[in-house]
């Protein structure tokens, strides 16, 4: 399997985020697979994530950037903190309310943060869904940007691609990517689901993602 979704993200993240000169924290780094783009981007880049073991693997391989253990919900930094604050795939991965809050004490005045996240309707986003299914908590996400003190200015769905060799492939992909064994039954339903193009060599699918542009 090969995808182009960081880059695609990182893109996107350029384009809206305006990193130069900036202070950036990244919430939700993973191993720091953005980070490692952003890192680039910006003069002064922090990078949380509460997977203590995705922490150790960006620490050793990611230089000029502050790698810590840290959830959304409960930021220690202080108030008015960061130019730009980025959610990568993760607002819906914690109490998003309380992230968003957290996110806009830090920020300042003139700040933005920018919240990236999976599309329920995309064809990898369906896939996973029959794996482990998270759409209660990404719609919460979007109910919780909705009510939150902070206003949308720039928002835009993009795409990016995940290329499957062939149907075995895809399987050994998806259930690797949640650390679990082959399941026949979920199997079964991705066929369903995919109909004639589970049986094409290579099988494509779009993976469909938002970014919102927030400030206060």
């Amino acid at each position: 399997m090969k995808d182009n979704s960081d880059k695609v993200i990182y893109e996107k993240i350029i384009k809206y985020g305006e990193l130069r000169n900036k202070k950036v924290l990244e919430i939700g780094c993973g191993d720091g697979r953005i980070s490692s783009l952003l890192t680039a981007e910006s003069d002064s880049l922090v990078a949380i994530d509460p997977d203590e073991n995705a922490i150790d693997i960006a620490k050793k391989y990611i230089p000029n950037t502050e790698f810590r253990i840290g959830s959304g919900e409960k930021l220690h930094f202080t108030d008015n903190f960061f130019d730009v604050v980025i959610f990568t795939l993760s607002l819906h991965h914690q109490n998003s309310q309380k992230a968003l809050d957290e996110a806009a004490r830090i920020i300042k005045a003139d700040g933005k943060i920018l919240v990236i996240e999976p599309v329920i309707e995309g064809e990898i986003e369906q896939v996973f869904a029959f794996v482990h299914d998270e759409n209660n908590e990404k719609r919460d996400a979007q109910n919780s940007i909705i009510n939150s003190r902070l206003s949308v200015v720039d928002s835009e769905v993009f795409t990016a691609e995940w290329i499957f060799r062939d149907k075995e492939d895809l399987f050994q992909s998806v259930f690797q990517y949640y650390d679990m064994p082959f399941d026949s039954d979920i199997a079964s339903k991705i066929t369903c689901f995919l109909g004639d193009k589970s049986e094409a060599n290579p099988i494509i699918l779009l993976d469909t993602m938002t970014i919102q542009s927030l400030v206060e």
